[in-house]
């Protein structure tokens, strides 16, 4: 098994070049590929992180979505943490072997850490493995024009509303994946009836407040959409965030469903209008702006969004997803 070793909040530009160099290690010898990470993320855990791009669940869409084959969680604690650089490599290859695998080459980035004060490094994970008669890559951080494409930096892009620089890093669109509850039915009465969107507790990234396109599929089908994060400044009913999102043409209930809901850009800021006819005159124009986005980017990437609703469809029907998270052997 050929794998690559990081955090990976989600999987953006940089972690992809790190999967195809571990695919295509394997793909000429025969041998299977995958990722390591971990949970909790250790930015979390060790409190300097405190919310991920992604949830496990949504993770888990990505990784499909991209074709990586094998998805390793190890369970991140203070025991795992402490270890010793060559016991964590002695572990990971001991946890693989009792899951009836071997190790046979490492990926990673050049910033990768591990281990006691986070004294493993890339090159001891070299050292390692040429121990062994293993190959072992390392790969610099990759930017994309002026961008870095880290994982730091998609969530800085996400919590200023800037998602199409999330996009860029990311490669495909910055995305919550939640259920469906009852909301005011304030939208209802200004005639564009929306969904209110469950959002998760602390821990968890969530844009700027305002107004942005979407794109979301409902069965299968892709629908534009027009989503509102934030309070309710026009009548100030509402003081706590929120998500909602206008589907267009669409007629249905869609209370108690799980929408994954892409956001492909923002359009302006939340504002206080005097009156309820005059917000459903400018939403009536955000409307027709996100219509317009989502077609331009349906017809540039129908690829993309074939490929992202058939991962949706796929994992809907198999139930709620419980990640399979390891302990690694000797971090007892």
């Amino acid at each position: 098994m050929i794998i690559t070793i990081g955090a990976f909040d989600g999987f953006h530009r940089g972690h992809a070049r790190l999967l195809e160099e571990a695919r295509r290690l394997a793909v000429p010898a025969g041998e299977s590929w995958g990722a390591v990470t971990f949970h909790p993320h250790p930015g979390v855990f060790l409190g300097f992180l405190g919310a991920t791009l992604f949830t496990e669940r949504e993770r888990e869409l990505i990784r499909r979505f991209l074709g990586v084959p094998h998805l390793f969680i190890l369970q991140f604690d203070r025991a795992l943490q402490e270890l010793l650089p060559e016991v964590f490599w002695c572990g990971l290859k001991e946890t693989f072997r009792r899951h009836g695998m071997g190790i046979s080459g490492v990926v990673t980035g050049r910033d990768f850490r591990f281990g006691l004060d986070q004294k493993g490094t890339p090159k001891a994970l070299d050292t390692f493995c040429r121990a062994e008669g293993l190959p072992a890559v390392v790969l610099d951080l990759l930017e994309h024009g002026k961008t870095r494409c880290s994982s730091t930096e998609a969530r800085r892009a996400v919590a200023s509303g800037d998602v199409r620089r999330a996009e860029e890093i990311l490669g495909y669109p910055w995305f919550i994946w939640s259920r469906v509850v009852p909301g005011n039915q304030r939208g209802r009465t200004l005639g564009f009836p929306t969904a209110n969107l469950e959002l998760p507790g602390a821990g968890r990234v969530l844009p700027a407040p305002g107004v942005y396109a979407a794109a979301l599929p409902i069965h299968g089908q892709w629908h534009a959409g027009a989503l509102s994060v934030g309070d309710n400044p026009t009548f100030g009913d509402v003081h706590e965030t929120r998500a909602e999102v206008f589907v267009l043409d669409f007629r249905g209930d869609l209370y108690g469903d799980d929408l994954p809901v892409l956001l492909l850009d923002r359009l302006r800021s939340l504002q206080r209008f005097p009156d309820g006819r005059s917000l459903a005159g400018q939403i009536e124009r955000d409307v027709a702006q996100c219509r317009d986005i989502f077609q331009r980017g349906l017809e540039a990437r129908p690829e993309f969004f074939a490929s992202f609703a058939s991962c949706v469809e796929a994992m809907s029907a198999e139930g709620p997803f419980v990640p399979d998270v390891w302990r690694l052997a000797g971090a007892d």
